[in-house]
């Protein structure tokens, strides 16, 4: 991998793949959803979508669209908790056009106010129908209690009053607020020669940000050190009850988050077998989220009201006799060597590793560099997992997030 850091604090960066069809080409800004303020929660979401409604020498999403494909370029964007991002997807003929289509939109978006309207009434749409959706309800829970007053406690496509109230002027003024040099990376992952795309950057991006004044560096939300656990519990009429158990996970600055994915397969083994013998329904997901500081470990599940309390007491049962017993080298093993397996598909696509590579650069200041991160797992051992799952299952800090018929629930009969 191969880096340029101008001296704005524009950042380029290269992964070179030979054999590889497709180029990705990316701008990626530091921002998301944690640099949104409470009233303005959603406007990451809106502004990427505002993004593609159009620039001065293609004035609608349709012509940008379509201009982009005509010259053999495919293009979309996104919002996640710690950036927007604007991808494209084109052959090694096309890198020169995919780089100036990004610079287009990023400077030259138009922010029509009825773009705007249209953007918000389809996020407004969209969110309502996501009220109804009884997982964006629990995350909303869990979000709000690790992430209390923090940007990451926003949900990405805002709320109903927020978005009510948003314009396509209050779009660009975000957009102005965060696209400065020091928070953008240009990313490229494919068959390009560096000296050739690094002159590119400098004649487009570099260029334009040489004339902007302001160079303001954002800062990713610090990690959330006073959480305590609990439950919070919304009645609805449900099928089965709907329960999220959260534990503060490990961020993505942890050099044990690798481990959390290789622990999860076993744990939700553990959960299966545990609860093989229940008489009632039950289902029960598990997965980890690592933002730069801050982590969330969640096992999401659906269960018969009636037996709630019953559920969450084997659940409990299970995590703290697998804390006991602890995970064998030879299990953790087999995990292992099927997780190296997926990190290295993962590595294959070059849009999943140049997003991978823009956090990593983003947040650890530094190239990402596959065969490094490839060999931080091999060393991982059965011993590394025991003492992530003893940092993890903390059950003083668990909080529980319950949807559905009302039932007793109390996070307190689980702390040791």
């Amino acid at each position: 991998m191969a880096i340029k850091v101008f001296s704005n604090g524009l950042k380029l960066s290269v992964i070179p793949k030979k054999d590889a069809k497709l180029i990705s080409v990316d701008l990626y800004i530091t921002s998301g959803t944690q640099s949104e303020k409470n009233y303005e929660s959603g406007i990451s979401e809106f502004t990427s979508k505002m993004l593609l409604m159009g620039t001065s020498e293609h004035g609608s999403r349709r012509a940008l669209l379509d201009n982009a494909k005509n010259n053999g370029v495919l293009l979309s964007s996104d919002s996640t908790a710690e950036a927007m991002i604007v991808s494209t997807l084109t052959v090694k003929e096309n890198v020169k056009k995919a780089i100036d289509i990004l610079y287009d939109v990023a400077f030259n978006s138009l922010f029509k106010t009825e773009a705007g309207d249209a953007v918000r009434n389809q996020m407004l749409s969209d969110t309502l129908k996501l009220q109804e959706n009884p997982s964006y309800v629990l995350e909303r829970m869990v979000n709000q209690a690790l992430y209390y007053r923090t940007g990451l406690a926003n949900p990405k496509m805002g709320t109903v009053t927020t978005l009510s109230r948003m314009k396509s002027s209050d779009s660009k003024e975000f957009l102005n607020r965060v696209l400065a040099p020091k928070n953008t990376i240009i990313s490229i992952v494919g068959d390009v020669d560096f000296d050739e795309v690094a002159q590119l950057v400098e004649n487009t991006f570099n260029f334009k940000f040489d004339q902007k004044q302001d160079y303001r560096k954002l800062k990713y939300v610090a990690k959330v050190e006073d959480f305590v656990g609990g439950e919070r519990t919304k009645n609805k009429k449900l099928n089965q009850s709907r329960i999220n158990l959260a534990f503060p996970g490990l961020s993505f600055k942890d050099g044990n988050k690798y481990t959390v994915s290789i622990i999860i397969p076993i744990l939700l083994r553990k959960l299966r077998d545990g609860l093989k013998d229940a008489e009632y329904f039950h289902s029960e997901k598990v997965s980890h989220v690592t933002y730069a500081n801050n982590g969330k470990f969640l096992i999401e599940a659906m269960v018969d009201f009636e037996h709630v309390e019953e559920y969450l007491d084997d659940v409990a049962d299970v995590i703290k006799e697998l804390l006991t017993i602890g995970i064998s080298e030879k299990e953790f093993e087999i995990e292992k060597n099927a997780f190296i397996i997926e990190f290295l598909e993962s590595s294959e696509k070059a849009s999943d590793l140049n997003l991978t590579a823009c956090k990593h650069l983003a947040i650890m200041k530094q190239g990402y560099n596959l065969q490094s991160e490839l060999l931080k797992v091999e060393l991982i051992k059965a011993i590394d997992a025991n003492k992530v799952l003893d940092k993890i299952f903390d059950f003083s800090k668990l909080f529980i997030a319950y949807l559905g018929n009302s039932t007793n629930i109390d996070a307190s009969n689980y702390v040791d």
